[in-house]
């Protein structure tokens, strides 16, 4: 399992924790007349809802940090066979 499926998973499921525990603050709240058990589901599900606004920008910058790491690889490669190269006399020999 990647990293970015193992981060989309645990997105999963902590929208779908928050979402059905709001939900059902909110329906128990209703039956039971409680007013701050209401408030704290309507809370839950607020929160679901900004994880998944934030879902976005958050695999966004994710993606930007695996594209610089792979450039910084790129660039270290080609100080390496620039190194190789210096030792053995330059390049191709």
């Amino acid at each position: 399992m990647t990293r970015v499926s193992r981060g989309r998973l645990a997105f999963l499921a902590a929208f779908a924790v928050l979402l059905v525990d709001g939900a059902a603050a909110v329906w128990l709240g209703q039956l039971a007349g409680s007013g701050l058990m209401l408030w704290a589901g309507l809370g839950l599900l607020a929160s679901a809802l900004a994880l998944a606004l934030a879902f976005p920008r958050w695999q966004r910058a994710l993606d930007e940090v695996d594209a610089a790491r792979r450039a910084v690889r790129g660039e270290a490669d080609a100080l390496r066979r620039a190194v190789r190269d210096a030792r053995a006399g330059g390049p191709g020999r």
